[in-house]
């Protein structure tokens, strides 16, 4: 007897890696689910009508215009979303933690002096809204103001689709106060936002410091220079979309309509790879610290690199970026432990030994005193890959 077929509809493009990325962690989790087999279908109303004879069981869908959500709800069938466009819909969706996006990429600026902000977005869609929220959150509580151009259209579109140049984004970049520091609410903005600095001669990063959204590896890569961009957790999306699919299927329907999950924080390139301090010592200081974080080091190193009293520079580093010379060298370990964390599975004692702490204990403690968590906690709810 033949074995019974779970057709599954994969309702989204292909265009940006984000989406692909998605469909990585879709296959992961079908490798536990032999019967499932797969059917694209574009992301249009007009396809899920054209495709209804095939009789899919459940869909997972990037939802982004009500028409398409329309469309789907028709078919009376399971559908998981996973996309940050309409909360509001009257569907289970995996998604990011929006808000936490845009404080990833704010504090990624304030730790290179940047003082003055931009946010280039939508107005309508949620995780563009939710993103500026979270980057004014903590610019704002920094003291600091941010200014924030709205791409205007009338009609809902698919939200990382071609962006249309426009004299009013020119205007609104050249009247920036410089230096300054953008987080585009993706990728595509991020790099068209690029290549508009390039029309007006704007340097990058040293008059614009650019962050998109998403670590589109083509996009970023694309961009001149490269694209600094807060990396997205698409492959565990498509993961838990497609676990969520499988128990609905299974009779037991999602308890919670949204499944959040945080993101994997800033992927730093050429584009934000910036020292915002016009004091020459420390930021001849702070770069030394970046390029050693891989070694254990006191500040006794940095003094010999940098020819000035201890007393002078610990006051010109408070001064600049409101810490210390000691505070400065155990953040950029941290943070070097944490992509460790995130991007490998290497054992704690020698991420701890690769991030210039002695061994795992200290690591640990350390860590645990910067973020109330140990190190194995920090590496299971922020690793993208499921």
């Amino acid at each position: 007897m033949p074995k019974t077929i779970v057709r599954i509809g994969l309702v989204m493009t292909h265009s940006l890696g984000f989406y692909r990325d998605i469909l990585r962690g879709v296959k992961a989790f079908a490798i536990e689910r032999p019967d499932w087999v797969f059917t694209p279908i574009a992301p249009e109303a007009r396809a899920i009508e054209l495709a209804r004879p095939l009789s899919c069981d459940g869909y997972l869908a990037h939802v982004f215009t009500r028409p398409l959500a329309n469309a789907l709800l028709k078919l009376r069938k399971p559908v998981i979303s996973v996309a940050g466009v309409l909360p509001d819909l009257a569907l289970p969706r995996v998604a990011v933690d929006h808000v936490e996006v845009g404080r990833q990429a704010a504090r990624h600026m304030l730790e290179r002096g940047v003082s003055q902000f931009g946010f280039v977005g939508y107005p309508k869609h949620d995780f563009s809204v939710k993103r500026e929220a979270g980057f004014r959150e903590i610019v704002e509580s920094a003291g600091l103001t941010l200014q924030a151009f709205h791409e205007r259209t009338s009609r809902v579109q698919e939200p990382t689709g071609v962006w249309r140049w426009n004299q009013p984004l020119m205007d609104w970049l050249t009247a920036l106060p410089k230096p300054v520091g953008v987080l585009a609410s993706n990728d595509v903005q991020a790099s068209q936002l690029s290549e508009c600095c390039r029309q007006l001669k704007l340097l990058v990063p040293d008059q614009v410091a650019i962050v998109g959204v998403d670590d589109d590896d083509l996009l970023c890569e694309l961009s001149r220079p490269s694209l600094s961009s807060v990396a997205l957790p698409g492959e565990r999306i498509g993961y838990e979309a497609s676990k969520l699919l499988d128990k609905w299927l299974g009779g037991s329907p999602p308890a919670k309509t949204t499944l959040v999950l945080p993101p994997g924080g800033v992927v730093v390139r050429q584009s934000s790879d910036l020292l915002a301090v016009p004091d020459p010592e420390v930021s001849a200081a702070v770069r030394f610290i970046q390029r050693h974080a891989h070694q254990e080091m006191r500040v006794e190193n940095v003094l010999r690199h940098v020819p000035i009293a201890r007393r002078a520079l610990e006051r010109r580093f408070r001064k600049s970026l409101n810490r210390s010379i000691s505070e400065e060298i155990r953040r950029v370990h941290l943070n070097r432990s944490k992509q460790l964390l995130v991007d490998t599975e290497l054992p704690i004692a020698t991420v701890a030994r690769m991030s210039g702490f002695h061994d795992g204990r200290q690591l640990s403690i350390l860590f645990r005193q910067a973020t109330g968590i140990t190190p194995s906690e920090y590496r299971h709810q922020f690793r993208c890959r499921p």
